[in-house]
């Protein structure tokens, strides 16, 4: 139930979840907690998908209502072996056998990720952390290390939040440096990598599906401002597709790139919109498992043997996943230890893939 770092002996690990699972059962025998049968007031489509899948298969599970209020925590009533004898687990979210949950390593920290991937010979951006204290001619120094343009985020989780793209010049990435700091104060700049942020999501070490997230863009024909080529663009857009938000991040985002929203873009320039992908902030989203090269397999099949997790998520910035891995800059990016497996499910174009299922299996 819980997850725990290379750091805990497994004696406290089993400790620690005996006492979560303990604590609970007091607090429902007190009735300040209770366990729900209704998929409806499920916290994430993460866990709505995991939900439906056990229902398929008739596997009993609940929701933990803590204090009223419905959390992102289940418990589930498994069948194992040919007696019919059952087991009740209790997970955050997606059932991950409790063997499978102990990480050698913070992976969800990305300069750690990177350093160890490097050793290995994955692809990944060129990266360093950025000291919590430090002087100008140090900063000076390590954006001289890297290729332009480069990227600051924080070092663990953000889903995005505060990740500032495209930086090209010295004082650009001291503004980046005091705005991603209003989430984390430990932060990593990297090589930005141009292409399509793409996720890779694995079970049990096979890859079980590649969800290809292409950002929001716009083409110039040298007579329409950006402005006016983004309402053209919505009028057009899929109904799942979100308009574009015009607001403080987009035209951030175009400085950055040398644009005001304003401008008149030249005949055939395409520029992207928003550093965000998929089609909640205006973009496309592909499950194109069948159509990425099979170069990149063993690839992110090495980088789950690495982090040893039964579900991993990677995201990786493509140029062209249909194209051969080595002829082309790409990099994986982060590791999600948590995986939002329902990228895969609700993509406008593709098959969804039914990794709920094969997470499901973990348990046979």
């Amino acid at each position: 139930m819980v997850r725990t770092s290379y750091r805990a002996p497994k004696f406290i690990k089993n400790f620690v979840d005996w006492l979560s699972v303990a604590f609970l059962r007091v607090l429902a025998f007190l009735r300040l907690a209770k366990f729900s049968a209704d998929i409806e007031k499920v916290k994430t489509f993460r866990s709505r998908v995991i939900w439906e899948e056990a229902k398929r298969r008739g596997i009993p599970m609940e929701q933990v209502i803590l204090f009223g209020q419905p959390l992102d925590y289940y418990r589930a009533l498994l069948r194992q072996g040919f007696a019919g004898d059952t087991k009740t687990i209790y997970f955050e979210s997606i059932p991950i056998p409790p063997e499978s949950l102990d990480m050698r390593r913070n992976w969800d920290d990305k300069f750690i990720l990177k350093g160890e991937f490097e050793k290995r010979g994955i692809p990944v951006p060129r990266c360093f952390a950025l000291p919590l204290f430090h002087s100008q001619k140090n900063l000076e120094k390590i954006f001289s290390k890297l290729e332009k343009p480069v990227i600051i985020k924080p070092k663990v989780g953000s889903r995005g939040r505060h990740t500032i793209t495209n930086i090209n010049s010295l004082q650009k990435f001291r503004e980046g440096i005091a705005i991603t700091r209003q989430i984390s104060p430990y932060l990593v700049v990297e090589e930005h990598l141009l292409g399509d942020v793409c996720r890779a999501t694995l079970v049990d070490g096979m890859l079980a599906g590649f969800f290809r997230g292409h950002a929001p863009t716009v083409v110039g024909n040298g007579k329409n401002t950006i402005k006016k080529l983004i309402e053209e663009r919505d009028k057009d857009r899929p109904e799942r597709v979100e308009k574009i938000r015009v607001g403080e991040e987009l035209h951030s985002h175009l400085a950055r790139l040398g644009y005001q929203i304003g401008d008149i873009l030249p005949e055939g320039k395409s520029i992207t919109l928003s550093y965000h992908f998929g089609r909640l902030f205006g973009g496309r989203t592909v499950e194109m498992i069948d159509g990425l090269h099979p170069s990149f397999i063993p690839i992110f099949e090495r980088a789950a043997q690495a982090v040893d997790l039964a579900v991993v998520g990677f995201d990786s910035i493509i140029p062209d996943p249909t194209k051969p891995a080595e002829t082309q800059k790409w990099g994986i990016i982060e590791c999600n230890t948590l995986p939002f497996i329902d990228l895969h499910y609700d993509a406008l174009e593709g098959k969804p893939r039914n990794i709920a299922g094969m997470i499901w299996d973990l348990w046979r």
